[in-house]
């Protein structure tokens, strides 16, 4: 008897071991800017020891938030407390004007300037590169620095957004994944995801064709949207990462102004694809957030932590429940199961 509840013992004290109980607080305080009623859409990188969070903010250019990361973490530490600051200039001012905004108010505001994904090419030229659509349109800018300035921008693909860029790990290609926007099917059609490949950072390869990852087609999350000037299926924010030997697509679904906005998967063997939506996506834990006080969170980026082997999930979400433009940004764990399939339990 006495065997078995050392055993017990042992076995328990691992669990909390593996398991620990974090002190997350969201949203992240030091994300929380009064000039900005709405931040969204956070793009995270880490270099030199400092984590740098790039967000939707002023829809009219990009700041960079960023942190020096402790030189020990442990098992039980967390990002949200890190003391993020805020650039002093902005990292990219595009020049681009945008009618839209005019004709359609309720799209935004500004330039419409949104989604930014800062890439390091370590692979190529060492530079940095931001990623990013203004007007509904995807253009690539570089620098030397991850916090800019970054110039030079070059104009990569009308009607997208939301881009994601890597390099292959297994095949050595770069790759730009992006949520396409069809304007004579915007109203009654949908918005999915696809890939293409690079040749240099600012430019695709040769001949290469865009070819579509996921389109909508889970009824019961993916078509909630809060007026019928959205798409009615909604498939964006793709941010892709490797687990349990496949490829994971991770990807937004419905309205970003709902309080349904959610996250879910598709895996594959490739990186470009095909992909297999997982069936019991939204991967959230409850499957519906706002049962445990979480409103519409989705269109993360992915960070992991190399000393500890956790990875991060930087996101937005609604301050309040209903719709509109009113978000905040968070940081959850990503939990794998070993076997492609992940989740996120939103902290409220």
């Amino acid at each position: 008897m006495r065997l078995y509840t050392r055993l017990f013992i042992v076995a328990l004290a691992a669990l909390l071991v593996a398991s620990p109980v974090t002190s997350i607080t969201n949203p992240i305080h030091a994300m929380v800017d009064e000039e900005f009623e709405d931040m969204a859409d956070p793009a995270v990188l880490e270099h030199d020891g400092f984590l740098h969070v790039f967000p939707t903010a002023s829809q009219a250019d990009f700041s960079a938030w960023s942190a020096q990361l402790p030189a020990a973490r442990d098992d039980a530490w967390d990002p949200s407390a890190l003391s993020f600051e805020r650039s002093s200039e902005p990292v990219l001012t595009p020049e681009e004007g945008c009618i839209i905004t005019t004709l359609v108010p309720a799209l935004g505001k500004g330039s419409l300037t949104w989604a930014p994904h800062v890439y390091h090419d370590e692979a190529g030229d060492g530079r940095f590169y931001i990623y990013y659509s203004t007007c509904l349109n995807l253009y690539v800018a570089s620098s030397d620095s991850p916090t800019g300035p970054f110039e030079n921008p070059v104009s990569l693909k009308y009607l997208a957004i939301d881009p994601f860029v890597m390099r292959d790990a297994k095949t050595g290609k770069l790759l730009l994944y992006y949520a396409d926007i069809d304007l004579k099917r915007m109203w009654f059609g949908e918005e999915s995801i696809y890939v293409q490949e690079l040749g240099t950072p600012t430019a695709f390869s040769e001949g290469s064709k865009a070819a579509q990852m996921i389109k909508p087609d889970q009824r019961s999350w993916e078509f909630f949207r809060s007026s019928w000037i959205a798409p009615r299926g909604i498939n964006e924010g793709p941010w892709v990462i490797e687990s349990g030997g496949k490829y994971v697509l991770m990807y937004s679904g419905a309205g970003a102004d709902t309080e349904h906005y959610n996250l879910g998967i598709a895996t594959s063997d490739s990186a470009t694809g095909p992909f297999e939506k997982n069936a019991e996506n939204p991967i959230s834990v409850p499957k519906d957030p706002v049962s445990a006080g979480v409103f519409g969170p989705g269109h993360h980026s992915v960070w992991e932590d190399r000393q500890t082997g956790k990875k991060w999930a930087f996101y937005h979400r609604q301050k309040t429940a209903g719709n509109g433009w009113n978000r905040e940004i968070c940081v959850d764990q990503l939990v794998e199961d070993g076997e492609g399939g992940v989740s996120i339990e939103f902290t409220p």
